[in-house]
């Protein structure tokens, strides 16, 4: 019977610190609903800002989810805290846990810090013409652990961010407008000035090479069998090839001198015979 009454005794404190404690549950599950339907928000939001900077689908759902699942925690501790529960014990246990995955995930960490940094900063995007080391070519994805870049040989590289984020990279294509340009050597007999003149003419108004700024010969150096002349032009890299471009450009600047008797010369060796 003793037993009993203390077992009945015992479900009687349960109930009575239950039913004092049941608006502050209450008060706590409104809270964790409105952090709920506030990380949805913010998911939402996010995942729209995102998309506008033209970052991959992968990295704009890993973006959002992490602002959600920020969120939601953040209101979890402080639902605790309205309903009486002390947050400290939860949160130490989850610093140490932290501690250790961050030492065994370093790399990891690293390579998505940087990716989040790419994105957000944007020093460039899919469809750009990047250079990062030995590696060139067109970026297919910007992902939050590393970028691939397909290189023109259609080869696939996957960079980590973090060596992206640390090294430098060279964007050809942040400026539609790009400068080419390539040497032409004629003989020592020619008029450079004349040469010069003539190579900009062929240049004007072929197909892709762009009128302003104005393609530009100059001379460069005297060479050991000709007079080598440096042909510049720019070239709109939204609209045309550049390997195209500069194919045609130098065939029109040969066909050109060549029209107006301008010889590019062979390479002169000059063999003395032994006495």
């Amino acid at each position: 019977m003793l037993t009993a009454n203390v077992v009945l005794d015992a479900f009687r404190d349960l109930w009575d610190g239950f039913m004092s404690r049941l608006p502050s549950l209450a008060v706590g599950l409104v809270v964790l609903l409105f952090f709920y339907f506030l990380a949805r928000l913010a998911r939402f939001l996010v995942s729209r800002s995102i998309m506008k900077i033209r970052a991959s689908e992968h990295a704009t759902r890993v973006v959002s989810r992490l602002v959600f699942t920020g969120i939601l925690v953040l209101g979890i501790l402080v639902s605790l805290g309205v309903m009486g529960v002390n947050p400290g014990a939860p949160v130490a246990s989850l610093g140490l846990v932290s501690v250790g995955l961050g030492f065994a995930l370093k790399d990891v960490i690293e390579n998505f810090i940087a990716g989040i940094t790419i994105i957000l900063q944007k020093p460039f995007v899919i469809g750009d013409v990047v250079r990062f080391g030995d590696v060139e070519g067109v970026v297919v994805d910007v992902r939050v652990r590393d970028t691939i870049i397909r290189m023109f040989d259609d080869r696939e590289v996957f960079v980590p961010n973090r060596s992206l984020f640390s090294g430098v990279v060279i964007n050809s294509t942040a400026n539609r407008r790009r400068r080419l340009d390539f040497q032409v050597g004629v003989t020592y007999d020619a008029d450079p000035a004349r040469a010069a003149r003539v190579a900009e003419e062929a240049l004007r108004g072929l197909d892709g090479i762009l009128d302003e700024p104005a393609p530009l010969v100059v001379l460069e150096s005297l060479g050991e069998s000709s007079l080598n002349l440096r042909v510049y032009f720019w070239l709109d890299l939204t609209t045309h090839n550049l390997l195209e471009v500069k194919s045609r450009a130098i065939s029109e600047v040969k066909a050109a001198l060549e029209k107006e008797g301008i010889t590019i010369p062979y390479p002169i060796v000059t063999v003395k015979s032994g006495t």
